[in-house]
């Protein structure tokens, strides 16, 4: 083919087409085009040639033409080859997601893949492991770990092996259960109905004495304005991720109700992670401080205490930016502010500090919440000498629901929160372990003398060593006489820890651990174990 016919073929083309022979192309200089050899080629004395080397580039139209034809192919794939007059699956599925609530359907499917199912073997098996490494002395390798391996041989005369029995037991569970497979959740957000009827049960079951993670009035006010569809103002994403994530907490919490049987609350918590992007950016609020404190209280217990963490250090932040450390509201606090709405805050406050407290002294991690930087004054309407529930309060609207005249619980006494605090600060921070070995002997003592003027505190009958002698006597104190059990363990465990760090003291001289305080470590460990 020569010069002219392909010019000829590819000039129709538009755009620059190629002019230079193959030997100008190389040199790149200037080709005259003549024929039968241009006049570089005859002088170099080559045979003048002309190769295509590619397809020639298509015009803006063509362009425009093949998108067009790819849009309408990709149509009628997304369309399933329906009927005329039929509705897509896609769009039937958007109208569904729409009727539920307003955020963008499409934000499910980049949905995060936690928290997992815990009834798989393996996320059971991690997260059994992780519950075991915060409760025995030390850590991996530490001299507190080899001088209980030390002790248990002793004893017992067997190496304990806990890895090779661990590998024995995954072995053994999958040789006979091989087929079954881990559940796959999948994101979906909560029904406005199901979202009433969450706060429905949250108030006629008198559970924000035990968990305070929303203000009733304040979240019905919300639901309203979204199953009315308000738009002026419309509602923030975070006051709309503070209801889903509640619809997750109180389904997951009383999943055992005829009303919440159908539903799935690992679902409703992965469609509202897929909002975190969006809350991070807004200002800080009472509803995105309650959505991240309910998403650490949902993950915490599924074996993922890091995250559950990061959740628990933004909700403290956001805590910090309200002024709910401070028994007064922040002067520069809104002049619509109320009593209440602080009330409110303190409220959590406490839930806050309890978890951070926990989560410090089982990783003997630093806390989020420093002591000095907060006021610790106990709630007005704190209960904290009995483990008795009270009388619930007669019920009424939510709309009307007064959540600063309620007593207040907590799952656990908050005093003990408290009480771990000073045990990690006297006896496990970075300060408190370069202490000499006779001021650490002396904190140990202090606060075992502190730990049973608490215990005195409790009315007989109702101290820890006693609380397993209380059972449930109505369905409205199934939740809170959870509050003993917590407490009994937590109370062991604070007898347990103190005494540890006198074990840990003694490893670096060449006495023997105190006997007094291997006893009680001792006891206190049986007594869990045995409650």
């Amino acid at each position: 083919m020569d010069a002219d016919t392909i010019l000829d073929a590819v000039a129709p083309r538009g755009g620059r087409a190629r002019s230079a022979c193959d030997l100008c192309r190389h040199r790149k200089i200037r080709c005259d085009g003549e024929k039968p050899a241009c006049e570089n080629c005859r002088f170099a004395g080559v045979t003048c040639t002309f190769t295509i080397t590619g397809q020639p580039r298509k015009t803006i139209r063509e362009q425009l033409v093949e998108a067009k034809a790819r849009v309408q192919e990709l149509e009628r794939f997304i369309a399933g080859h329906s009927l005329p007059g039929a509705v897509s699956p896609i769009i039937q599925l958007q109208d569904e997601l729409r009727s539920v609530s307003p955020c963008p359907p499409m934000s499910l499917f980049a949905a995060p893949s936690h928290p997992q199912d815990s009834s798989d073997f393996d996320t059971a098996f991690e997260i059994f492991k992780q519950h075991l490494e915060s409760s025995w002395p030390g850590t991996t390798n530490s001299p507190q770990r080899t001088s209980f391996h030390a002790t248990v041989y002793r004893q017992t005369g067997t190496v304990l092996d806990l890895p090779g029995f661990l590998a024995r037991v995954t072995e053994s569970y999958k040789a006979q259960y091989a087929s079954i497979s881990p559940t796959v959740t999948s994101p979906q957000w909560p029904s406005y109905t199901l979202i009433q009827q969450c706060l429905d049960y949250y108030v006629a079951k008198g559970m924000y004495l035990t968990f305070p993670v929303v203000d009733v009035p304040a979240s019905q006010a919300v639901l309203n304005a979204l199953v009315s569809g308000r738009t002026d103002p419309a509602p923030t994403t975070a006051e709309k991720a503070h209801l889903f994530a509640f619809a997750a907490f109180i389904t997951k919490q009383n999943h055992h109700q005829p009303q919440f049987a159908d539903t799935d609350p690992d679902a409703y918590v992965q469609s509202v992670l897929t909002l975190v992007p969006k809350l991070m950016l807004e200002l800080a609020s009472v509803e995105k401080l309650e959505t991240f404190l309910i998403l650490a209280l949902h993950i915490a217990p599924a074996g993922y205490p890091q995250q559950a963490q990061i959740l628990l250090s933004t909700a403290i932040r956001i805590l910090y930016q309200l002024g709910g450390h401070r028994v007064t509201p922040l002067p520069e606090s809104s002049p619509t502010y109320s009593s209440k709405s602080h009330s409110h805050l303190r409220a959590i406050f406490w839930l806050c500090y309890s978890m951070d407290k926990e989560m410090c002294i089982r990783t003997c991690s630093p806390p989020l919440i420093h002591d000095i930087d907060v006021d610790l004054n106990l709630p007005q309407t704190y209960i904290g000498s009995t483990t008795r529930s009270p009388q619930p309060s007669p019920s009424s609207p939510s709309s009307f629901y007064d959540t600063s005249q309620n007593p207040l619980l907590y799952p656990t006494d908050i005093r003990l929160a408290i009480f771990k605090s000073h045990i990690y600060n006297r006896l496990y921070s970075s300060h408190a372990q370069s202490l000499p070995e006779a001021r650490r002997l002396a904190h140990i003592r202090q606060l075992d003398q502190d730990l049973s003027e608490l215990y005195a505190e409790y009315p007989l009958g109702h101290t820890p060593t006693h609380a397993h002698a209380h059972t449930p006597s109505s369905e409205h104190s199934t939740i809170i006489n959870i509050r003993p059990v917590n407490i009994h363990l937590e109370y062991h465990y604070c007898i347990r820890k103190l005494h540890e760090a006198s074990i840990t003291t003694s490893l670096s001289v060449v006495s023997a651990p105190l006997a007094s305080s291997l006893e009680l470590y001792y006891q206190a460990s049986r007594s869990t174990l045995l409650y």
